[in-house]
C-alpha cells in the first residue's frame, strides 16, 4: 500500500501570514508541522531588541507550548523561545521564555519601556526556581494568568519544572499583547535558524523584523513532514559510545532509513554510521568506535524516508575521557615573570586534570574558535596553527564555565583576535598569551561600534587573564565585571584604546574598569600605556589589589570611587598629562612605595583615606621594589614576550623611550597586523597535562 503523503511548504517573508484549516485546529499547530523560523539582530537584550518574531495579537491569558528541537549557534547568546509584548517597538516591556544553543532555558522581562532587561541569570537571580537560574530543557511552556507569568521547561513534554514566575511588582503589561517565537542571532548580519514544532495555544499570523536586524528574517512552516529526535549517549569510553535516535515521525513515507553523524568539534564535515530500516516509529542506537580519548565530539540523529526526505535531529555533544585513571599532578615551571598567574585571588582552572578533553584548532578561523569555546565543559583549547581570527565585528562569548583557551600552545607568531572583542560570562576561566585588537572596524559612530578587548563577566568568579596584550579597543581595553569574586589579571599589556573613534561618548580612550563590588581582584604585574583614563578605576564598592604594574602616558592614573577598599603598592606612574594625584578619588587605600617619573604630581588625592596596612593580599604575591618594576614589566608583559609581535614591541619601545601618542584608529600606528599562518602538530601528553601547559607557556616567556 503507498501513502499519500499530504505536504507543503509555505516560504513566508516579512509580513502577514494566514494559516488554513489544515495546519492549525483550535489554535494548535498539528503534530507533524515543522516552523522554521530564521532570525538576525544583535540581541533580545539590553534596552533594545532586534530579532525576527512569528506572532499573533491575543488579548487576556494565553498557555503557549512549543518544542524547540534546533536552534542554531551562531553565538552562545542566540534565543528563541515564547514571547509576550505589549508592542512591536523594539524597546516595548516583554516577558520572554528563551532558549539558548547550549540548550538551557531561562526565563527574562524588561519591566520598562527602553529599560533594562533583567533575568533568572543576570539581574533577576532571586526570581529563579532553578538552580542557576536555567534548566536544560528542549519543551518550554510560557503562562500568563491576569499579572502573573510563569515559565516550564520539560524534556518530554510531560513532566515541567518551573523556572520562574513574575508579576506585576516585576513587569505589567496590557491585556492586549502581542505573543510569538522570537529569534536573534545575536551575530548581526548573520540569520540564525530555530526548527520548533509541537506548538499549542497560539495560532501565528504574522512575522516581521523587530528593530535593526541588518538582515530580513523569514518563516517556513511546513506540514506532513518526517521527524527524528537526537538521544543521550551511553557507555562514553576513550575511544567510543552508544548514541541513540528516535524516529517519532514518517511522515508519510513508508519507512525511512535511520542513522546518526558525527563529527570531532570544532570540525566542520560529518562521518555518516551505517543505516538501519524502521518501517514504523521507533528508537534505534549506533555505537561509535574509534574515537580519540579526551576529544569532544558532536553527534546527531538522520533520517532518509522512503519518498526522498532527509531530516536531521538536534545536535548533542560527548566528550570522551582519558585515560588517566583519576591520576593528576599539578606542577610544572613557574612563570618566567616575577608575577605568576597563581599568585592573585583566583585558582587557576582548579578542575584541569589529565581527563580534561581537549579542543584543538586546526584553522585561525572564528567559526573554529567560536564552535571550541562554545562547548558546555570542561575544555583544553589549544592552538595548531598562528595567524589573526577576525571575528568578523561580533564578540566572542564564554558562556560556559571551566575553560582553559591556551595561547601559549600555538606556533610563532601566536594568535591575535581582530574585529571584536572577548567576554568571558563564565566562571573558573583561564586566557593566556592571547592578543585581542579590535579596532575600529572601519566603521562610524552611527554604527554604535563600541567593543572593549577583553572583559569579564559580571557575577563572574575565579577567572585568571595572564599574559594578554589588548590594543585599539573603543570602550575598554581590559576591564573585570560588577559583582565578581576572585578574579586575576596578570602580565598584560593594556594599551593604545582608540581616544576618539566610534564611541557615543566621542573621546573614550579608557584602560581598565573594575565594576561595583568586585570582590579580591589582583591587578599585578601589568603595563598600562597611552590610556587616557582609567589606569585603572575602581568602581563602587570592590575591593582590589594594585601591585607591581606601570602606568604610562595617562592623564587619570588608579581612580577610586567610594566605599572602594585598595592596596597599592609597588607601582610607578611615568608620563602624566595633567596634575591629578596619580590615586584620586573618595576610597581607602594603602599606598606603599610607589613612584612618579616624569611629572610632579601628589601621589594621593586629598579625598583618599590612606590605611596603615593593606585590606586585602593574596597569600602567594610577593611584591617586587618599585625600582625593580619597569624593567621587570618590558621583560614580562603581554602575549608571548619571547615572541613578540610588532605593535607590542612598539608600545613597549615608546614606554622605554618616552615617546608614543594617544590615537583614534589603529590606521594611524600601521593598521590591523598581518601574522603568518603556521601549523604544526600538537601531542598532548596524556599524563601531566598541567606541567605541559606551564613549560608551553615559559617557552614564549
Amino acid at each position: 500500500m503507498t501513502h499519500k503523503r499530504r505536504s507543503f511548504l509555505r516560504a513566508i517573508g516579512a509580513g502577514s501570514l494566514g494559516l488554513t484549516a489544515a495546519a492549525v485546529t483550535s489554535g494548535t499547530a498539528t503534530a507533524a508541522t515543522i516552523i522554521t523560523i530564521r532570525g538576525g539582530g544583535a540581541d533580545i537584550w539590553s534596552a533594545a531588541d532586534a530579532f525576527h518574531y512569528y506572532y499573533d495579537a491575543v488579548s487576556g491569558d494565553v498557555d503557549v507550548q512549543v518544542r524547540n528541537t534546533t536552534l542554531e549557534n551562531t553565538d552562545p547568546n542566540a534565543k528563541t523561545g515564547i514571547m509576550i509584548r505589549e508592542s512591536l517597538d523594539p524597546a516595548a516591556k516583554n516577558v520572554m521564555l528563551r532558549r539558548t544553543p547550549d540548550g538551557k532555558a531561562s526565563l527574562q522581562w524588561r519591566p520598562d519601556a527602553g529599560g533594562d532587561t533583567l533575568s533568572t541569570t543576570s539581574g533577576g537571580e532571586d526570581e529563579s526556581e532553578v538552580e542557576g537560574g536555567s534548566l536544560e530543557a528542549e519543551w518550554l511552556r510560557l503562562r500568563r494568568s491576569g499579572d502573573i507569568f510563569e515559565a516550564y521547561g520539560s524534556n518530554d513534554g510531560e513532566n515541567w519544572t518551573l523556572i520562574a514566575d513574575v508579576d506585576a511588582e516585576h513587569v505589567e503589561l496590557s491585556d492586549d499583547a502581542y505573543v510569538g517565537l522570537p529569534v536573534t542571532s545575536h551575530n548581526v548580519g548573520t540569520l540564525c535558524t530555530a526548527e520548533l514544532r509541537d506548538l499549542t495555544g497560539l495560532e501565528p499570523t504574522a512575522n516581521r523584523d523587530i528593530g535593526d536586524v541588518d538582515v530580513a528574517g523569514s518563516v517556513d512552516v511546513e506540514e506532513g513532514v518526517p521527524f527524528v529526535s537526537t538521544g543521550d549517549a551511553t557507555d562514553v569510553t576513550a575511544t567510543g559510545a552508544t548514541v541513540r535516535g528516535e524516529l517519532t515521525d514518517l511522515g508519510g513515507a513508508e519507512s525511512a532509513d535511520c542513522y546518526v553523524e558525527y563529527r570531532k568539534v570544532p570540525t566542520e564535515s560529518w562521518t555518516a554510521t551505517a543505516a538501519r530500516t524502521l518501517e514504523e516509529p521507533g528508537a534505534f542506537s549506533v555505537r561509535l568506535d574509534g574515537l580519540t580519548s579526551r576529544r569532544y565530539y558532536e553527534y546527531r540523529a538522520v533520517i532518509e524516508t522512503s519518498d526522498g526526505d532527509r531530516t536531521t535531529g538536534s545536535i548533542r555533544t560527548i566528550g570522551t575521557p582519558g585515560r588517566s585513571n583519576g591520576r593528576t599532578v599539578r606542577n610544572g615551571p613557574r612563570s618566567a615573570s616575577h608575577v605568576d598567574l597563581a599568585d592573585g585571588f583566583a585558582d587557576p582552572a582548579p578542575w584541569l586534570d589529565d581527563d580534561t578533553p581537549i579542543i584543538k584548532i586546526t584553522e585561525p578561523t572564528r567559526r573554529q574558535l567560536s564552535a571550541a569555546v562554545g562547548v558546555d565543559g570542561p575544555r583544553l583549547i589549544v592552538f595548531e596553527t598562528s595567524g589573526v581570527i577576525d571575528l568578523e565585528e561580533q564578540r566572542l562569548t564564554v558562556v560556559n564555565d571551566e575553560l582553559y583557551l591556551a595561547g601559549q600552545t600555538a606556533p610563532s607568531p601566536g594568535i591575535t583576535l581582530t574585529h571584536g572583542d572577548l567576554w568571558i560570562d563564565a566562571d573558573d576561566c583561564v586566557v593566556q598569551h592571547l592578543r585581542v585588537r579590535p579596532g575600529d572596524a572601519n566603521l562610524t559612530e552611527e554604527s554604535d561600534w563600541e567593543p572593549d578587548g577583553i572583559r569579564t563577566g559580571d557575577r563572574t568568579e575565579n577567572n585568571v587573564i595572564d599574559h594578554c596584550t589588548t590594543t585599539w579597543a573603543v570602550d575598554e581595553n581590559l576591564s573585570v565585571g560588577y559583582d565578581t569574586e576572585n578574579t586575576t589579571v596578570s602580565n598584560c599589556l593594556i594599551a593604545e584604546p582608540l581616544q576618539d573613534a566610534t564611541h557615543h561618548k566621542g573621546d573614550h580612550g579608557y584602560g581598565s574598569l573594575i565594576g561595583n563590588n568586585a570582590e579580591n581582584v589582583a591587578l599585578a604585574g601589568n603595563v598600562w600605556a597611552h590610556n587616557y583614563d582609567r589606569n585603572p578605576r575602581l568602581k563602587e564598592g570592590n575591593r582590589t589589589v594594585v601591585a607591581n604594574n606601570v602606568m604610562y602616558h595617562y592623564r587619570d592614573g588608579a581612580w577610586m570611587d567610594p566605599d572602594t577598599k585598595a592596596s597599592i603598592e609597588g607601582n610607578v606612574f611615568r608620563r602624566p598629562v595633567s596634575d591629578q594625584p596619580n590615586v584620586f578619588g573618595d576610597g581607602d587605600a594603602y599606598v606603599a612605595d610607589n613612584v612618579l617619573e616624569g611629572g610632579d604630581n601628589p601621589m594621593v588625592g586629598d579625598g583618599i583615606t590612606r590605611l596603615d596596612s593593606r585590606p586585602l593580599w593574596p597569600e602567594d604575591l610577593e611584591v617586587l621594589g618599585s625600582d625593580d618594576v619597569v624593567a621587570h614589566n618590558l621583560e614580562n608583559v603581554g602575549a608571548r614576550p619571547a615572541d613578540r609581535t610588532a605593535h607590542d614591541e612598539r608600545v613597549l619601545e615608546q614606554l622605554r623611550s618616552g615617546d608614543g601618542s594617544y590615537i583614534d584608529s589603529q590606521e594611524e600606528v600601521g593598521g590591523y597586523p598581518g601574522l603568518k599562518v603556521n601549523r604544526r602538530r600538537l601531542d598532548v601528553p596524556q599524563n601531566g597535562t598541567h606541567a605541559w601547559l606551564r613549560a608551553k607557556a615559559r617557552d614564549v616567556e
